[in-house]
């Protein structure tokens, strides 16, 4: 056992092929591993699937990065005592509008 863990008591406990199925599929489902998925349920949690997609919600993370550099960028030149066009800006918040909306789209599905 390892000593890092604050769980120090194990359950074990058999099922069917066809039961395990089930639960490796709702486990699936809300993008967790069967055995954390168990006690999960067993502790009485009710899970929803995620309303994004890993994928999705990676792509909007990486998104998101990129704009928070070019408002960084910005907000140097500002601080420097630059002028920062009006058209730049506008597209920062074109931007962030995109990214809304798709975040909106996609929990909405």
């Amino acid at each position: 056992m390892e000593e890092n863990r604050n769980e120090n008591r194990q359950i074990k406990f058999r099922v069917s092929d066809d039961e395990f199925e089930r639960l490796e599929q709702m486990a699936k489902n809300v993008q967790m591993s069967v055995p954390s998925f168990a006690k999960k349920k067993a502790q009485g949690a009710r899970m929803r699937p995620p309303k994004i997609d890993r994928e999705g919600a990676f792509e909007m993370a990486r998104e998101l990065r990129a704009i928070g550099n070019n408002v960084n960028q910005i907000s140097r030149r500002a601080n420097q005592g630059h002028t920062i066009p009006a058209e730049e800006l506008k597209e920062v918040q074109k931007e962030l509008q995109a990214i809304w909306q798709q975040f909106n789209s996609a929990i909405q599905k």
